[in-house]
Order: C-alpha cells, then sequence, then structure tokens
C-alpha cells in the first residue's frame, strides 16, 4: 500500500481537533469520511512508527508532542 500523505495530514488535523484529545479507530474512520479500516490502520501505524501518533491504554489514538508540532505546521503551511 502506498503511504497517502494526504490522509497523514487529515488525521494528524482530525486528532488535533478531537475535544477529547484521542479517538478510536472507529471514530476516526466516521471522521475522516469512512476511510476504509485497513487504510487507516496502515497510515496509523505509519505514524507510530515516526512517533507522531500513539495508542493509548483504552485503544484510543492520540497525538504525542511532535504529533501537535506537525499538526500545528501542517495547519499554517
Amino acid at each position: 500500500m502506498k503511504r497517502d500523505r494526504l490522509l497523514v495530514e487529515r488525521i494528524l488535523s482530525t486528532l488535533r481537533a478531537d475535544s477529547q484529545a484521542s479517538m478510536t479507530d472507529i471514530q476516526l474512520s466516521k471522521a475522516l469520511g469512512n476511510v476504509d479500516a485497513s487504510r487507516l490502520s496502515h497510515h496509523l501505524l505509519l505514524l507510530q512508527d515516526h512517533g507522531l501518533v500513539e495508542k493509548t491504554p483504552n485503544m484510543s489514538w492520540r497525538l504525542t508532542w511532535n504529533g501537535h508540532d506537525r499538526a500545528d505546521g501542517a495547519a499554517t503551511a
């Protein structure tokens, strides 16, 4: 599967905008317009590899400090 930079930025900005500060895979998929589960999972793992997101104990995804910095930069770009 090819990396989709637009989807990566959309994931980061969606997590950044969430009032609860974390989202499950299902919540993220719905917020992104029902992105295919395998495609979303692949990109979340890529973001995790890069240290931009992490999985919380309750199985949600949240931005790391670096993820917030990246999302802030993408928002101003």
